[in-house]
């Protein structure tokens, strides 16, 4: 189900209806749009703009559009160009943060930073915050850099989560110093508490039990003597800082003294008579004298006011300690003349606080439209109200999609904060959702409403045949055992793949799934249970739990970098190399270190002499490489020594592109620490960090041929048919308090206070709110997945809880009832009377030791067929494997063909439609199902310059250029060099490269206004698509439009033979609004420097067309059954089947 404005069908734009257009055509500002989810509110916005451009003549350039991804803003770009042309690129779309970095840049010399500073990147703040935890004494906080459970618990995750939280709130190291003044007076403070718990022993803990009369005025007094004493405390503070903040507490206790005396007055009858008996006992817990609940107190209830108090005084004292970190990191910033990538925004702030500076940059624009609003912080809003003069201000987002508090975001900020900023402001509202069928938003909306002091009454409401769908919710009762609980998911996505659930009428494909977790360990049994199906599954961000292929590649890395970590060693001999059990034990157990063994001993020794000799032979080359390779290029000769991507799992490739990203990041950033055991701790630290201190993050990469699992973060704005949420229970959202919230509120604002919420409280309000974006992914069918937990309850005799609380005072933020989210409990109540439970028919069934499989007919037992499999594959990797035809070896011929199945789905690109020229059988292979390659042998090394990575690095010096709009060969030598250096290209490749560079500024394209590099295009022929990138658009000196492709080749390529460029002019057709029928290629390899260009007639491109549809379907037909064998062979990755010419 599309996320469609309109119900029309048709292949046109849909038409916004009536609350859209209501909207759209508005000329009213401020407005606020709360969007709910699926409401279209991008497509509104996008119009709007749109409007404002067609309607009223507004320039493009005159608009600023604020979102928080660089993914969110080119998607506003592209929607704009699909519909204005070439004006929609005109518009301003940035981030907040981007905007920020092009003022800065501008305007460095007012901003007293250098104008070249660079931003710092993960690995650079890594490594940073590392060298700061050597400045910080440890008086309060541990020095451990690794935590009890991971690198984020330690030193190094404290202070990155420290400086996190005071960024977004603007605090600076100094503000935190002046606030909590001297370290001994921190320590008074913790006696302080101490005291107060030991009078409030002496006169408000008693021994007896049964209460009466003159007892009760003996408490009453005990109370009084308590209050007395707590505000002689309070006088004898200071009257600023930590210490007024402190007093504030001070202030709540006396308030709770005076109350508690009036409730046991007050309600002296009914607790002598056993009714409230228990009360008697409440002033002594509250202030902290039983560890816990005592008799008649509920178990459930765990506020006592010291407790908040030592809290806050003890963040005051870690605080005392990581400032000192806080500040050695900014001051090496400094140094390095890098900017924190959260120090964009508040130096920017900084900045337009000189009134003539603001006046030039707010008045570049007439109209400021910011989305995803409810995910701004309280610099990012102090942003928006500086840029967005004259109140042209346009917001809009969703408080119930308001997920990141727990980074700094303030969904106030969508709410009261800017209705009192901007006292007209407009408030509208869209509630009709595109996505779910009512069911499913029943429950969602029913969540919702039970938010405590929710900002908004949206209700969702479907359209179209989704409003009267009656079916969409499914429930499973979940064990209690995590790994049976994955048993029964994985039960239940088999069976919809099969189509065998009995109220399922949709047989579903595995890339129609989406499995959405709370936390990521949620996810790891439930992957595990997939695995052993055979069921697909991607991971979408990070690195898959227990991942043995990246846990291996780390141990190589491990110990090319220490040789004497035997335990990683041994790791990479067994997984990689698969040595035999009698040749490891060999190499253990000889006199020298298992290194030198490894080297030393002869080969003739071994079972297994040639496993021993490629470990022994991949070791000495790659240990000689690490001493003149950058990290970043030593693992990918590390990939290509070994052919380690070959071992892997789907999953675990892409597992190891995110741990590539991760080393590539070092490479990047300005601090290069060489491959030792330093740099895998900086790895680690880095792997364990980010996601603690993780911003608004982009939608995560889908698959169309696994079950996509992901945290509910990383889904907001997805959409799958079917969606799964699992570990659905009180224990498993329990809200919590984070790091600093406390002290970082009474810093932000002059007015803060300690009192002013409970951040326990709040975070409940987030999980609600977490669990109602995970419901609203769910397009036909939402399965939950949880169980009732034990949250302690009230026993009989025991006060009610809201009995305690209405005798708390309103000045004390916590309540007896807590922060608690009965998720499951809530979700069974609201449950629509057609929901269905699964949990009978995903119960798990005994599937016996060794199940027999068909195998083209016949019947085999499962380890039998394996047997079978891993054979071949040895033959294949030994380089042995008989050529014989694919039926001889087991295989039906019928089984590699398309033909049967369900049709899979195509995108060509020029170079696909060239393969399939060449061979249909590689095309399929390549195209079809992402055949494997054969495994390199042998020596992979080579003295000899690559004509491809020659290519790319041109191609991204040009692209990176043009960006920057750089026209001298000099300053692209310098890109040139800075991604040589960033891709770890060898002297010889970077020196190619600048040849090339030096060849194109000899041809006449140097001299034309280059108007778009490495455009991206797709292009629709009679319902087949063609994707691809245009190298660059140039405007000629006659001011004519051109298209150049850059070739870096021996050869010289025909223009009239020739698909590739009338390609590009079809694509370019859809992309600009000027007509473009030229094009042509600049030659800057050595058959260059030249260019060679030609027009195409309509007609021309007409025939191109039908030239292409022909080849196209052609294309769609490609099986494994055909082949060509030619000259092509030796260049095919799959030249080890028996119909290459090699053989």
């Amino acid at each position: 189900m599309s996320p469609s404005p309109s119900e029309d069908d048709s292949d046109e734009e849909p038409s916004p209806r009536i609350p859209q257009q209501r909207i759209i055509e508005s000329s009213e500002y401020p407005m606020r749009v709360l969007a709910g989810a699926g409401t279209g509110k991008t497509f509104t916005m996008v119009r709007k703009v749109e409007h404002l451009i067609d309607e009223h003549d507004v320039s493009p350039d005159r608009i600023l559009a604020l979102t928080f991804t660089n993914k969110a803003a080119a998607s506003m770009r592209e929607k704009l160009n699909e519909k204005l042309g070439a004006p929609g690129y005109d518009v301003n779309a940035y981030t907040y943060h981007s905007i920020c970095h092009d003022i800065l840049r501008e305007y460095a010399y007012h901003a007293e930073i250098d104008p070249q500073f660079d931003v710092v990147n993960n690995a650079d703040r890594t490594a940073l915050i590392h060298e700061a935890l050597d400045e910080i004494t440890y008086r309060f906080t541990s020095p451990e850099v690794y935590g009890p459970d991971s690198h984020a618990d330690g030193a190094a995750g404290s202070l990155l989560k420290f400086i996190s939280t005071m960024k977004s709130k603007g605090i600076s190291p100094s503000t935190i110093e002046t606030f909590l003044g001297d370290a001994d007076r921190l320590l008074e403070l913790e006696a302080l508490v101490d005291r107060i718990v030991d009078r409030a022993n002496e006169t408000v803990r008693v021994s007896w039990r049964a209460p009466s009369a003159d007892r009760l005025e003996e408490m009453r007094d005990g109370l009084a003597d308590l209050q007395q004493s707590i505000e002689d405390e309070r006088t004898a503070l200071g009257q600023t800082g930590v210490e007024q903040s402190v007093a504030t507490f001070l202030c709540g206790m006396e308030e709770t003294c005076t109350s508690l005396a009036e409730l046991l007055e007050t309600e002296e009858a009914s607790i002598i008579d056993d009714e409230h008996k228990p009360a008697f006992r409440l002033p002594a817990y509250l202030f902290g004298t039983y560890a816990s609940p005592p008799s008649g107190i509920p178990d459930s209830m765990s506020v006592t006011l010291t407790g908040k108090l030592r809290s806050f005084v003890e963040e005051c004292q870690e605080a005392a300690d990581l400032v000192a970190g806080y500040t050695a990191y900014e001051q090496r910033l400094h140094e390095a003349s890098l900017v924190d990538f959260a120090d964009l925004i508040g130096a920017t702030l900084d900045l337009l606080e000189d009134p003539n500076i603001r006046a030039e940059i707010a008045g570049q624009y007439d109209y400021v439209f910011c989305d995803e609003f409810q995910d701004t912080d309280a610099v990012q809003f102090e942003l928006v109200d500086q840029l967005a003069d004259d109140d042209k201000l346009f917001v809009v987002g969703d408080d119930d999609q308001a997920i990141y508090e727990w980074r700094g975001a303030a969904v106030e900020n969508i709410g009261h904060r800017l209705e009192e900023r901007y006292e007209t402001l407009i408030p509208e509202t869209l509630e009709e959702n595109f996505r779910s069928k009512q069911p499913i938003l029943d429950v969602a909306n029913n969540v919702i409403a039970q938010l405590e002091a929710r900002g908004s009454e949206k209700e969702l409401t479907a359209v179209g045949d989704a409003a009267n769908a009656s079916d969409g919710i499914a429930t499973i009762t979940a064990a209690e055992d995590d790994e049976e609980q994955a048993e029964q998911i994985a039960t239940a996505i088999g069976r919809l793949l099969a189509g065998s659930l009995s109220d399922v009428d949709e047989t579903y494909g595995a890339g129609d799934i989406a499995l959405l977790v709370r936390k990521n360990r949620h996810a790891k049994p439930i992957v595990r249970a997939l695995e052993e199906r055979g069921i697909p599954y991607q991971l979408a961000g990070g690195l898959a739990a227990d991942s043995v292929g990246v846990e291996t590649v780390l141990a190589y890395l491990k110990a090319l970098a220490n040789p004497a970590d035997e335990v990683s060693l041994n790791r990479v001999l067994t997984m990689r190399y698969r040595l035999h059990d009698v040749d490891l034990r060999l190499l253990n157990t000889a006199s020298d270190s298992l290194s030198e063994a490894l080297q030393s001993l002869p080969l003739d020794q071994f079972r297994e002499p040639e496993r021993v000799r490629r470990a022994r032979e991949d070791f000495q080359a790659l240990r000689a490489k690490r001493e003149i390779y950058s990290v970043a290029r030593l693992f990918r000769e590390l990939k290509e020594q070994t052919n380690i991507d070959w071992y892997l799992s789907p999953q675990e490739r892409r597992d190891l592109r995110t741990l590539e990203s991760l080393i590539d990041s070092f490479g990047e950033g300005a601090l290069q620490p060489a491959l030792d055991e330093s740099f895998l701790e900086l790895l680690s630290l880095m792997e364990s960090l980010d996601d603690s201190v993780a911003g608004v993050q982009d939608q995560a990469e889908t698959v169309s041929d696994a079950v996509n699992i992901m945290t509910v973060h990383k889904s907001k704005g997805l959409e799958f048919p079917v969606v799964f949420l699992p570990n659905l229970s009180a224990d498993q959202w329990e809200p919590s308090t984070r790091s600093y919230d406390t002290l970082g509120h009474t810093l932000e604002e002059t007015a803060a206070t300690p009192l002013d919420q409970d951040f326990e409280k709040r975070d409940e309000y987030e999980a609600r709110r977490i669990f109602h974006v995970a419901m609203t992914r769910a397009e036909e069918q939402l399965v939950l997945v949880g169980r009732h937990a034990d949250d302690g309850g009230v026993d009989d005799g025991d006060l009610s809880l809201s009995f305690i609380d209405s005798w708390l005072p309103e000045q004390i933020p916590w309540r007896a009832t807590g922060a608690s989210f009965p998720i499951w409990q809530e979700v069974t109540a609201g449950l629509p009377p057609t929901a269905t439970d699964w949990t009978d028919e995903v119960a798990p069934i005994d599937g016996g030791v060794d199940p027999t499989i068909s195998v083209n007919g016949e019947s085999v037992p499962q380890s039998v067929a394996r047997d079978r499999v891993l054979a071949l594959a040895r033959g294949l990797l030994n380089g042995d494997l008989d050529s014989v035809s694919p039926a001889t070896a087991g295989f039906a011929v019928e089984a590699l063909s398309t033909d049967g199945g369900p049709a899979l789905s195509h995108r060509h690109s020029y170079t696909s439609l060239e393969k399939y020229s060449q061979c249909s059988r590689r095309h399929y292979l390549d195209y079809l199902v992402r055949a494997f390659e054969d495994p390199q042998r042998g020596d992979t090394g080579s003295n000899t310059v690559s004509i491809r990575d020659t290519g790319i690095l041109f191609h991204d010096t040009a692209e990176l250029a043009a960006k920057r709009s750089l026209t001298s060969p000099e300053k692209w030598n310098d890109v040139c060099d800075e991604l040589g250096r960033q891709g770890s290209y060898s002297a010889g490749i970077v020196d190619q490269a600048k040849g090339c560079i030096d060849r194109y500024f000899s041809t006449e394209a140097s001299s034309w206004e280059i108007l778009s590099a490495e455009r991206s295009f797709t292009l629709d022929i009679d319902g087949h698509t063609i994707t691809g990138k245009i190298d660059a658009v140039y405007r000629n000196s006659a001011g004519n439009l051109v298209v150049l492709d850059y070739k870096a080749t021996t050869m010289q390529r025909s223009l009239d033979d020739n698909l590739q460029l009338p390609i590009y002019l079809l694509a370019c057709q859809q992309l600009f609004d000027e007509r473009i029928d030229e094009a042509g290629y600049v030659y800057v390899g050595s058959v260059g420097p030249d260019m060679s260009t030609r027009t195409f007639s309509d007609d021309e491109l007409a025939q191109c067309r039908q030239d292409l549809l022909t080849r196209l379907q052609a294309a769609e037909d490609s099986t494994f059954d055909d082949y060509t064998a030619g000259d092509h062979c030796q260049w095919c990755p799959h030249r080890s089947l028996s119909c290459s010419q090699t053989h």
